[in-house]
């Protein structure tokens, strides 16, 4: 049996509105009021410093999806 391997765990926010139709002020309203950071969502500095507010954030497409399910 094939082993299949989901390669698009974490994407950015633009991956994120295209694959689930949201629009950037939603994902920003879930991010503040329903998302956890570090489980469906974290900051990416290019220096590794994960306390820092000031980053990339990169979303867990597999466990959002998860959210909504349970929803």
């Amino acid at each position: 049996m094939a082993q299949v391997v989901f390669n698009e765990e974490w994407v950015v926010e633009a991956r994120l509105a295209d694959r689930t139709g949201l629009s950037c002020g939603q994902i920003k309203s879930y991010r503040h009021k329903g998302w956890i950071e570090g489980i469906h969502f974290k900051r990416v500095t290019a220096d590794g410093d994960a306390t820092s507010a000031k980053g990339l954030l990169w979303y867990n497409f597999p466990r959002i999806n998860l959210f909504i399910a349970e929803a």
